[in-house]
């Protein structure tokens, strides 16, 4: 089977990287050390520690190369050297281990990890714009560091040559990159340290390694290394692996508001907005229930999030008791027309997907209620708490029994909440399988 195999100087890098992975639907495994390893398993990202960040260069560089070695008659397609992200350790030898063993490869490094604030422009890393000299990092008592500048660090740990591709060219994109790429190798530089400001930027380097043909190492602290294994594995997959989350939110307060814009910078989710006002109305709701429906079912395969919003800004906040008074029902009535119209959407889409959303997140107690009516739940079996009043939980009875679902009311959580939610979701659902198979429901 092909894999992956990630070399960490530490456990908690290897679980790191790993778990970056495991988010997106592969089967991860974290050993301690090689000596743990059982090749009867059925991973395909393996990540080992060799517990060598504080030791010397000599042994460091013994460890991985035994790991290396072991491995390098597998089915591997990708080795990865996890680093730390503030570059303590012994970063060069280990490398060079990687590189001894694997003479036909060339290891690019990537020192950025833009979620946490690094960064790398013109060779220096920056953690929260600061130089990576100026921060604490610099008086660490293990492995203190003295500089910022990323190639002269790791070239004063190596005899390898070293070549560097700048922020300016990283910009212009995957094609100029993977040029840039076959240049460093043609001038016989074995690592190349490659500049990264944002996640996008990440994915560009690892989809030009890809264009480039080169045989690769990954050198960094997880992004680079989960965007370069995700092409390379995917390109082999042959199940469709790893669900995707739906949200539904019926809650029109700000702090919902807030939570889905911080969820849109980070994960670029589909959401498709709901208009409340046909959702109240008999003659109408069916147009715009299929309408949402259909937008959400023809472009949901390029997203792992997904969902329905009734609402964006206060301006598109009804006004219930003027409704109620035209329709001459009660406000609770108009609100429960709007909470069912969400649960029909959620129901036809879970239907209708045939098995591609493998957790759901609703935001309000009447949109909550409503989802499971809609899916036949005689309720929630509560397993954990995500973060104070979010429970994460299992679909109780109905045709989509056992199904992840997080809840939350409309007014908790900080900015964040949604995003801790979702991504909480992922984990839990990531190694799930669909079929295509026909959902069975009642209508």
């Amino acid at each position: 089977m092909s894999k992956v195999v990630i070399i960490a100087d530490d456990l908690t890098g290897a679980n790191a990287t790993g778990v970056l992975l495991a988010r997106k639907g592969f089967k991860t495994g974290t050993y301690l050390n090689i000596d743990r390893y059982s090749k009867d398993n059925n991973c395909e990202v393996i990540s080992i520690s060799t517990d060598s960040r504080a030791i010397s260069a000599k042994n460091a560089y013994q460890r991985v190369q035994s790991v290396a070695q072991f491995f390098k008659d597998d089915d591997v397609s990708l080795f990865a050297n996890r680093i730390d992200s503030t570059l303590r350790g012994n970063i060069g030898a280990e490398t060079e281990a990687l590189l001894d063993i694997l003479e036909d490869h060339m290891a690019i490094v990537v020192c950025s990890f833009p979620s946490s604030g690094r960064t790398s422009v013109g060779g220096y890393l920056t953690v929260d714009s600061l130089p990576l000299e100026k921060t604490a990092v610099a008086q660490d008592p293990k492995t203190p560091i003295s500089q910022s500048y990323i190639p002269q660090l790791i070239q004063e740990q190596t005899d390898y040559p070293l070549g560097f591709i700048p922020l300016k060219v990283v910009l212009k994109g995957c094609s100029t990159i993977a040029v840039q790429l076959a240049k460093q190798r043609e001038l016989g530089n074995r690592i190349v340290v490659v500049d990264a400001t944002t996640d996008e930027d990440i994915k560009e380097i690892a989809k030009a390694t890809r264009e480039s043909k080169i045989n690769a190492i990954s050198v960094d602290p997880g992004p680079f290394t989960s965007a370069l294994a995700s092409q390379i594995l995917e390109d082999s997959k042959e199940k469709f692996l790893g669900q995707k989350t739906m949200f539904v939110v019926g809650s029109v307060t700000d702090v919902t508001r807030g939570q889905l814009e911080e969820l849109k910078l980070k994960h670029r989710p589909l959401t498709v907005k709901v208009s409340p006002m046909d959702l109240i109305y008999d003659d109408i709701k069916e147009k715009e229930i299929e309408r949402a429906t259909k937008k959400l079912l023809q472009d949901m395969d390029s997203y792992k999030i997904i969902g329905v919003a009734t609402t964006k800004n206060k301006e598109g906040v009804l006004n219930l008791p003027q409704i109620a008074k035209e329709l001459k029902i009660s406000e609770d009535d108009v609100a429960n027309r709007i909470s069912k119209g969400l649960g029909e959407i959620t129901k036809r889409v879970m239907k209708e997907s045939k098995g591609k959303i493998g957790g759901l997140y609703t935001s309000g107690g009447d949109v909550t209620v409503a989802v499971c009516h809609s899916l036949q739940s005689a309720g929630i079996e509560v397993k954990d708490e995500v973060l104070p009043l979010a429970a994460y939980g299992k679909i109780l009875g109905g045709s989509y029994e056992n199904t992840p679902i997080i809840t939350k009311g409309g007014l908790i959580g900080d900015s964040k909440a949604m995003i801790t939610a979702l991504e909480y979701l992922l984990t839990k659902i990531s190694t799930n399988q669909y079929s295509n198979k026909e959902e069975k429901i009642d209508e």
